[in-house]
């Protein structure tokens, strides 16, 4: 009887320390959770876009000192925001110029024609504007503190942000003010893009330089007129522009010039107009061309865009206004 309540007390304590065994290794690697797998997942993409974005770089052609130079993409985009915006517009504009910008460089990065083997150049008749940081200090003195701190901000809170239409990335086409409507591609280059249409866009025509006006006399516009035909001459500027066809918007798209024809874009080329929307009046010894809005008018107004964000506006709402059909990624 003895040695069977041994037995007993010997198997008891066998069953009190053999579960504690099993779930050592249990306690010591535990399984991870959904949640906490996830949270690693994520915390590895955002090192890697991080990283992604800090290698980023862009080669860019500086035309005043006829050279390429690489430099990193947000430095570039911060440049170009600069060079092409004003920095007292809303900060909401300031981030649909960003995209823009950011946009039309990686486009062109992509793009295996390159001029003067850059992928984008700072002259503004080919590519975008870009300034340095040295240039920004001499462009905004005193202001330079605040505005270069509003510009870094602008520019990392859409980094990598850019414009597609149909998964394809958009000539982001932009200019500084509208007649009150922009313009339809097809109406000044030889094709139609189908996300460059006209679009209203009143607040433009609150500018204070919204309408402009400039003369010439007739020794001035012959003068004009021989840089663009040599063999130019005339007598007398009375009906010397007669303009043929204009745009909904207003564009002029034909004129003739004592006979010969023009485009609105010709004219506004050959006498330094601010917009191809004019009218002409003349006498026989001036000539007088009205001019509504600045820049050729297609694409975002920088204008409107500072108008719209001061309605509340957000910079993808401007951005899905003058770009149609586009989204923002």
């Amino acid at each position: 009887m003895k040695h069977f309540l041994i037995l007993i007390l010997v198997c008891a304590v066998i069953m009190l320390v053999l579960p504690v065994a099993a779930l050592k290794d249990t306690v010591q690697k535990p399984i991870k959770s959904a949640d906490s797998v996830n949270s690693e997942a994520t915390g590895n993409a955002v090192t890697t876009e991080a990283q992604q974005q800090n290698n980023e770089t862009i080669t860019v052609f500086l035309s005043s000192q006829n050279q390429n130079v690489e430099m990193d993409m947000f430095e570039y985009i911060c440049g170009s925001v600069a060079a092409e915006m004003p920095l007292a517009y809303h900060e909401e504009a300031l981030k649909a110029q960003a995209v823009t910008c950011y946009t039309n460089a990686l486009r062109l990065k992509l793009n295996t024609e390159k001029t003067n083997n850059a992928d984008i150049s700072d002259n503004t008749a080919i590519h975008q504007g870009y300034i340095n940081e040295a240039e920004r200090r001499a462009k905004w003195g005193n202001d330079f503190e605040k505005y270069e701190s509003k510009l870094k901000n602008v520019v990392n809170s859409v980094k990598n942000q850019a414009i597609y239409y149909n998964d394809r990335l958009i000539v982001a086409a932009f200019f500084a003010i509208s007649c009150g409507k922009t313009e339809n591609s097809g109406n000044l280059w030889s094709e139609s893009v189908p996300y460059l249409t006209s679009v209203e866009s009143q607040g433009d025509c609150l500018s204070p330089q919204y309408a402009t006006s400039v003369s010439f006399s007739l020794d001035e516009f012959v003068s004009k007129m021989k840089s663009a035909n040599a063999a130019f001459s005339i007598e007398s500027l009375a009906n010397a522009v007669t303009i043929k066809e204009t745009s909904p918007t207003g564009t002029v798209l034909k004129a003739e010039i004592n006979g010969k024809a023009y485009t609105g874009e010709e004219i506004r080329s050959i006498f330094s107009l601010r917009s191809p929307v004019f009218t002409v009046n003349s006498t026989d010894s001036a000539m007088t061309f009205n001019v509504l809005g600045y820049g050729h008018g297609i694409g975002m107004s920088q204008y409107g865009a500072d108008y719209f964000a001061r309605q509340g506006y957000t910079y993808k709402d401007i951005l899905t206004h003058y770009y149609s059909g586009v989204v923002i990624k």
